[in-house]
């Protein structure tokens, strides 16, 4: 059976936390399972961009520092890397307490600056990525990353993670190329497949539910989870949040694709194996979209999903602007305005905003469609 392990972490004591990594690895054969001595390999938390680690936007720096010290343990060479979405790795890292890790432990933080192409021939969606060059100078990747609700992908955790591979700005173009849900969890499986981590860790010991993976609200789970197979982490990620995995567009790929099994028939081992919330989804979670002919989507766009809009807190800082991927919004009048017209519902405003200023409200039609499944 695909095992998943799942330990019980209350707080970021690095002692705590340092025995759940333990813990969890030994669950799952202990690190020499995964890599050996004198391999170069890569960390990969999520460090979306530079906030305080307290909102729990960002993969907490103690988790990091232990699982850099179990890459250690076994004579490996740990180095740390990220692309933040609108920062360099350094200040995001820097912000975070990453940085301070890494400087602590003496061990590189590589900037994901320059890239490199990457054929992957049994890719579904894509033969070929283009990511950060330093992934083709490590032996292995470990994918380590929070557990958050995400506005577009419904939850992010160790495959959404691996977008991280995917160089600056460029992240914004394969928003533009694959615009529903069910289009960018399928680019997500193939570079995910591509990359191809040795080991996925998730951060649980707190969450962040709601309006995720920046504006949502900081939850306790208490939980470090992993295992080898990144689509049954999430699986087993989904349930612990309180989500049905086929609700989610990325678990629900995985499983209808056999790349993972259904949550019963994975082996769930450790002490935080039985633990169950209910996270708050994000409000975009019920886009009727994926599930209508495509035509009927693009004509119903806007009654058919969450629609972002610009509230009174919004201080026209452009960040937004600078980064929608359709070049939809403008400062206008010292605020953020949005061209509906040209919104393709990727929720990049939302999830970028540092002031909360984009709220989502669903359409005409979503709301009704809502209405009538709760009538039912």
């Amino acid at each position: 059976m695909t095992k998943v392990a799942a330990v019980k972490a209350d707080s970021y004591d690095p002692q705590i936390v340092g025995q759940a990594i333990s813990d969890l690895l030994a669950h799952l054969g202990g690190i020499s399972q995964f890599i050996q001595p004198g391999e170069r390999v890569l960390v990969k938390p999520n460090m979306l961009e530079a906030v305080e680690k307290g909102l729990c936007v960002t993969t907490d720096p103690e988790v990091v520092r232990a699982v850099i010290r179990a890459v250690r343990q076994v004579g490996a060479i740990p180095v740390v890397g990220d692309s933040p979405g609108t920062t360099s790795t350094v200040k995001a890292a820097e912000k975070c307490g990453i940085l301070a890790v890494c400087q602590e432990e003496n061990v590189e933080l590589a900037a994901f600056d320059e890239t490199t192409e990457v054929a992957y021939p049994d890719g579904i969606t894509l033969k070929k990525f283009t990511i950060a060059r330093r992934l083709a100078e490590v032996d292995k990747v470990i994918s380590l990353a929070k557990m958050k609700t995400h506005t577009f992908m419904g939850a992010t955790g160790a495959t959404k993670n691996l977008f991280g591979c995917i160089v600056g700005m460029q992240k914004a173009q394969f928003h533009l190329r694959m615009q529903a849900r069910q289009e960018f969890a399928a680019m997500l499986i193939d570079l995910a497949s591509c990359v191809k981590p040795v080991l996925a860790i998730i951060d649980g010991v707190m969450g962040m539910e709601g309006n995720g993976p920046r504006n949502g609200n900081p939850i306790k789970a208490g939980v470090i989870l992993g295992g080898a197979n990144c689509f049954a982490v999430d699986v087993v990620m989904a349930e612990m949040m309180g989500f049905k995995p086929e609700q989610l567009p990325v678990t629900a790929l995985a499983l209808k694709r056999n790349l993972t099994p259904a949550f019963s028939a994975i082996e769930l081992v450790g002490s935080g194996g039985q633990l169950r919330w209910k996270f708050v989804e994000p409000r975009s979670l019920q886009s009727l979209e994926d599930r209508i002919p495509k035509w009927l989507a693009a004509f119903g766009r806007s009654q058919l999903t969450a629609r972002p809009e610009i509230t009174a807190s919004c201080v026209g800082c452009g960040r937004c602007v600078k980064h929608c991927p359709p070049q939809a919004m403008a400062i206008v009048s010292g605020q953020a305005a949005i061209d509906y017209t040209k919104c393709i519902r990727c929720y990049c405003c939302q999830e970028l905003c540092p002031y909360d200023a984009v709220q989502l409200h669903d359409g005409l039609l979503l709301q009704m469609a809502k209405q009538i499944t709760r009538l039912r």
